[in-house]
Order: structure tokens, then sequence, then C-alpha cells
């Protein structure tokens, strides 16, 4: 297979789309409703339609000029709040009705596979229900395998985040595909301190001489791959030239509150939790939009130093490349980050997925076997 179309469904900044591009599957269309998300996801990914639209209002037939033929894979992470166990859970948050959209859209695009992940909620016996009557769109034509509940440490992750993942195949077309074929792509989690290793204290300056470190976790982050990256920040990149490090400011007292807190703990007053090195870190917040009254999400304290991580720092524990451009401003960044698949995590489920759908090897940027080979050594 030569030409895959790949569809990404409220693509956010791209985390399922790095997974996507690394696994042998580069999106060709990503559709997300806000703007400074979209905009990222058009620099990072220069090859793919990326457009700003309103999935809740569009006429999924009309989808299908974007494209010619088959779509061979619709992913997607529809908005979760409603579900979230983070903050208030709301049944009737109108963010829920997302859920079932994504699977119209299935429906109509009658891609040969999909992929959607969304938040472990999601099964609850109190919204199991919602995501079971929008799976009866597609019930019919596809193979769904029962959601499940995967942690992105599993599969080399330097952080913990659990999602449920709901894959459904044309058995017509498509075979041999399991869970149990995603899981051969489990690997050991990394820890903090090896996603951190060799970056510089933010400072005023967004820009930062990272130089040319390497490390089994920071080589697989890094990898160059294909069509993908913002030229100008690849040239920076290739000379050491990392964007991210604006620091927060602390005042005294609020660094001494810090530097007290022990790692692996939480600081008592405004209940930031201290990364541990040795672990991997907690699952990173997105905090809430415009229309939720802008919170920022409480970030986590450096291991080391008495503040909260950088955004370069953020996005190596979430696994983007430090080639990955995000917004200019933390609080925008931070947020997209937040809201985003590990690509490591989303990378791992869908090679099950390209190897199902006929992607060859050599297609593959990398191998399962090679990916654990460099976490090995």
């Amino acid at each position: 297979m030569n030409m895959v179309t790949v569809i990404d469904l409220f693509s956010g900044c791209g985390g399922l789309s790095l997974g996507a591009a690394r696994a042998g599957l580069p999106p060709k269309i990503a559709i997300e409703l806000d703007g400074h998300a979209a905009a990222a996801h058009s620099k990072n990914f220069p090859k793919c339609k990326t457009a700003k639209l309103d999935l809740s209002r569009v006429d999924p037939r009309s989808l299908s000029s974007l494209y010619k033929g088959r779509p061979d894979l619709v992913i997607g992470g529809p908005p979760c709040q409603g579900f979230s166990y983070i903050g208030k859970r709301n049944q009737s948050d109108p963010r829920n009705d997302l859920l079932d959209r994504f699977f119209q859209i299935v429906a109509e695009l009658q891609p040969r596979a999909f992929m959607m992940e969304n938040v472990p909620g999601l099964l609850d016996r109190s919204s199991i229900q919602m995501l079971e009557r929008a799976l009866d769109r597609v019930a019919t034509e596809y193979t769904i395998l029962p959601p499940t509940i995967l942690d992105a440490a599993d599969f080399g992750a330097a952080t913990h985040r659990k999602r449920v993942i709901v894959i459904g195949y044309d058995p017509l077309d498509v075979d041999n595909l399991s869970f149990e074929q995603v899981n051969k792509h489990r690997s050991l989690p990394a820890t903090v301190w090896q996603a951190l290793e060799g970056l510089p204290e933010p400072g005023d300056k967004d820009i930062a001489n990272v130089g040319f470190f390497e490390s089994p976790y920071i080589s697989l982050v890094n990898r160059r791959s294909k069509n993908l990256g913002d030229r100008a920040k690849l040239e920076a990149f290739n000379n050491g030239q990392v964007s991210g490090f604006v620091a927060t400011q602390h005042s005294e007292e609020v660094q001494r509150r810090f530097a007290k807190t022990a790692q692996g703990k939480t600081e008592k007053t405004s209940r930031f939790f201290r990364l541990d090195p040795n672990e991997p870190a907690r699952t990173l917040r997105a905090g809430t939009g415009a229309d939720r009254g802008s919170f920022q999400s409480a970030r986590p304290i450096h291991y080391k130093s008495p503040r909260v991580i950088s955004v370069r720092e953020a996005a190596r524990i979430q696994g983007f490349p430090d080639w990955f451009d995000f917004h200019p401003t933390k609080w925008h960044a931070h947020r997209m980050i937040g809201n985003s698949v590990n690509p490591l995590f989303s990378e791992a489920i869908l090679k099950a997925i390209s190897i199902a759908l006929g992607v060859s090897r050599t297609e593959i940027e990398q191998s399962d076997d090679q990916q654990l080979a460099v976490m090995a050594n």
C-alpha cells in the first residue's frame, strides 16, 4: 500500500496524527474547531489538509469532497469533559453529543477501520449507554472490539494517561485486528528524569540552546519523520535551538513552599504535585477553554527546581519531539499539550491497525522491535 487516506477528527494539535504518521498512516485530512490548535496542526503537518470546522454543524456527506476513494482509517478523540473524572461530570454537557457525531461521520464515510480514544469515565455505568447508542450507528458494517482502557505508560510514555480505546474494522476487508495485536507493541514506561534529561532551565526567552544531547528516550521522541514539521522549527532544531522555555514567575514564598515539597508529594497550599524523577508523571491536564472560564490546570512542580514545568518540559513528558511547534503563549501551549494524545501511545496502537490494513513494515518508520531495542539500551 503506497497511498493511504487517514482522517483525524477533533485533531487538536496532532498527538494522534503524529502517532499515525509514524505508524505508516500519515493523516491526509484533519479537522479541529479550536483555531490555535488547528493552526499548530497545520504547521506541524504541512502535507495534511487541516480545516477549522465545527463538526457538530458540518454535514458528514460534505467531508467526502476532501478526498478520493474510500478512506482507510478515521481516528479521533471527541471532546470528553462531560465524562471526565476531573472536575464536575455532566451527562447533559453538549460536548457529549460529539461522541455520537464521531460515529455518525464514520457511518457516512465508511472507512476500512476506525479508532476513537476518550476518557475512562465513558465506560462508567452512567455513561456507557451513550457509547453503546453511538456504536449502534456502525454495528452492522463493522466488527467492534470491546472498548478497552489502556495506559500510555504501558507503551513507553513518560506519563500515566489512561484512555478508552475503541477500534472497529470492516471484516470483509481487514482481518487479524485485536487488542492482542495492540499489546504486542507495549514497552516499559519512561521516567520523568529520562524525559527531561539535558533540557536547560527556562528563562526570559522562548528559544534555548538545547544542543544535541541524546538518550534512548529522547532519540525515540525526537525522530524526524518525512513531510512533518515546520521548516523554520526544523532548521532551528538542527542547530540545537528549541522553543518553549519561557519561565513562569513565582514569588519567593511560593518558591520556598515548592522547595520544601518532597518529590512525589503534593504541595499543601497550591495542591501542585511535585514530580518524581524516577517515575512516569501523573496525567498532564489541559484546563478549560474561554467558554469555560479559561482556567489554567495545575502544572506539576519540577523535581529539582522550585518552579512549575515549562512548555518544552511538558511536551517532552507528553512525548512530543523538540521540533514540534505549539502556540507561543504558555497558556495555549500547555492547553494543547494537556488535551493531546501521547504520540508514543497513539503510535503503538496505530501500528497494530497499520499492519492489519496492509501497510508494509518498510512503510512504518520504526518497527516495534526497533522501538523496544531503543528503549532497552
